[in-house]
């Protein structure tokens, strides 16, 4: 707790040092007898270091009876740049680690956490607003989700790759013969399968609860369908939706 505490000093201490404006000269000032400080760095590392705590984290002391409003307000504050690396979907579990972590030794309990998150409304925040997924976890939902694009980025995940061709020649000069393309982990028609953590990876490192949370809605809206084999499940793209089959294909598998 100790070393998290001095984190966020650190973060306070460079933060004077950049300057209300963020312009490294506005310290120039408070340079030694060599002409350099010797807390002055680069820009881009001084920035870092802020980034890595809340400086001023709310606390009952200094909010009082508005401690889960202007807690709920700092919470949206702080999820703006989380929400949008992972598509505007994050469960309440990771948001608690990481609003935690950033606060240094100003800790919040999980329900001072919940409680916030459903403040959101109460508290003026736009875009921000607490629901539970289908299996129960609950999640915090930003304006960058979207169910649509979502949807269709798991549809180009199991689309088949382009047909390839090799071309060899007999030594007697037979006709050009065409190979069939490679299978992959699934049949032409097929395309990829993928599994959970497939999705999470291709997603931005999205949790598993909230990848499983996707295929599932995929295959409600029949872009997937899943298969329950021995390498556990995977879902493929929905082929029965189109109009024509192939049937050449579907018995190659």
């Amino acid at each position: 707790m100790s070393s998290a505490a001095s984190m966020v000093a650190l973060a306070e201490k460079f933060r004077g040092v950049l300057g209300v404006d963020g312009a490294p000269g506005a310290a120039a000032g408070a340079a030694g007898p060599g002409g350099e400080d010797p807390l002055l760095m680069d820009l881009e590392t001084q920035q870092q270091l802020i980034a890595l705590g809340i400086s001023s984290p709310v606390t009952r002391e200094t909010a009082g009876a508005r401690y889960h409003i202007e807690l709920s307000r700092q919470l949206a504050d702080f999820l703006a740049t989380p929400l949008q690396r992972v598509g505007g979907l994050m469960s309440l579990p990771d948001v608690y680690c990481l609003f935690n972590r950033a606060r240094g030794a100003e800790l919040v309990s999980p329900d001072d956490l919940l409680q916030a998150a459903k403040l959101f409304a109460r508290a003026g925040v736009q875009g921000l607003r607490l629901r539970p997924l289908s299996s129960g976890v609950l999640v915090i939902q930003g304006p960058q989700h979207s169910e649509e694009q979502v949807c269709t980025k798991i549809a180009q995940l199991t689309t088949p790759p382009p047909p390839s061709s090799t071309v060899s020649a007999s030594p007697a000069g037979a006709d050009l013969l065409d190979k069939p393309p490679p299978r992959g982990n699934g049949p032409p028609l097929l395309g990829p399968g993928l599994s959970v953590s497939d999705v999470a990876l291709a997603l931005g490192g999205i949790s598993v609860a909230i990848a499983t949370e996707h295929l599932l809605m995929a295959e409600a809206r029949g872009i997937v369908c899943r298969d329950d084999g021995p390498e556990g499940l995977r879902f493929y793209r929905n082929f029965f939706r189109q109009d024509r089959l192939d049937t050449a294909a579907l018995m190659g598998f």
